[in-house]
């Protein structure tokens, strides 16, 4: 075995595979040849393995042993704050962008960000995280990352609670969709949502999934609806069900999605739960 560091060390199954492995004191005064208690272990990947640029194992052998531990407490408070296990990939995503975001910090280089606000606005929890992610590197690290890292870490919160591999482009692409979404439900009632509600995290939630599930083509769960009871919902709902008819609308017309007859439904009551109690009041 190769210790990394205390927490990330290589391994040699008894096939001979390698496997890159994570875990609190899983290499912790390791030396090689050492076992491993595989009680300890948390993550583990095949060494092989790539990223966007290189090699797991060429990534861990070009990385700062601080940079990786950071990396992995980082992933484990952000589990904590959001309640949520996330998939592998971001152990191995999250540690390569924020090695090169150190790399970047030092030099004094950022990027432009234009989606800050709607990305604190769609994910709130998950901007938070990104917020004390930023602050456990400059307690750890003494480095300040820049804004933009607010946006791009909020993006990997996002995509590690996916169920299926997901990248960066999809998660934009979601926030593209969903502004557009909520842009549709504010001109069509004329009123600004109330981004603190419960029923307005609850209808992010909701688009999210939403998006998910046109983007991969799966359909909603259950057969397509009597149509009677999407008549009832048209009747009782005329306004919100015209905003969700103008949402499938602008999904067909842009991104060429056709939205069934289930999803407007469930669009529809959302909708009119997110804006019923403002235009109420």
């Amino acid at each position: 075995m190769k210790a990394f560091n205390n927490n990330v060390a290589l391994v040699e199954d008894s096939s001979g595979l390698e496997w890159i492995v994570m875990g609190t004191g899983v290499g912790f005064q390791k030396k090689k040849g050492d076992p491993i208690d595989e009680s300890s272990i948390r993550r583990k990947f095949v060494a092989e393995q790539s990223t966007s640029r290189k090699p797991l194992l060429q990534l861990l052998k070009d990385m700062d042993s601080e940079v990786l531990d950071v990396s992995v407490e980082i992933i484990k408070n952000a589990e904590s704050q959001l309640g949520v296990t996330f998939s592998n990939n971001i152990y191995l995503t999250l540690a390569d962008h924020l090695n090169f975001a150190v790399k970047r910090a030092t030099e004094d280089i950022d990027y432009a960000d234009t989606n800050r606000w709607e990305v604190k606005n769609l994910y709130p929890k998950e901007h938070q995280a990104a917020l004390d992610a930023i602050r456990l590197v400059f307690d750890r690290l003494d480095i300040l990352l820049p804004k933009s890292e607010e946006t791009f870490l909020t993006y990997h919160f996002v995509n590690g609670q996916q169920t299926k591999k997901t990248r960066i482009e999809e998660t934009l692409k979601m926030t593209e969709v969903i502004n557009r979404i909520i842009e549709i439900v504010q001109y069509h009632f004329q009123l600004k949502l109330d981004e603190e509600s419960l029923n307005y995290t609850r209808f992010i939630t909701h688009l999210r999934y939403f998006f998910i599930r046109q983007y991969n083509q799966d359909p909603v769960d259950g057969e397509e609806m009597d149509q009677t009871l999407l008549e009832v919902v048209k009747d009782k709902y005329e306004k919100a069900y015209q905003a969700a008819e103008k949402i499938a609308a602008l999904l067909r017309q842009k991104y060429g999605w056709t939205v069934s007859s289930n999803e407007k439904l469930y669009l529809t009551l959302h909708i009119w739960r997110v804006t019923n109690r403002q235009t109420n009041e």
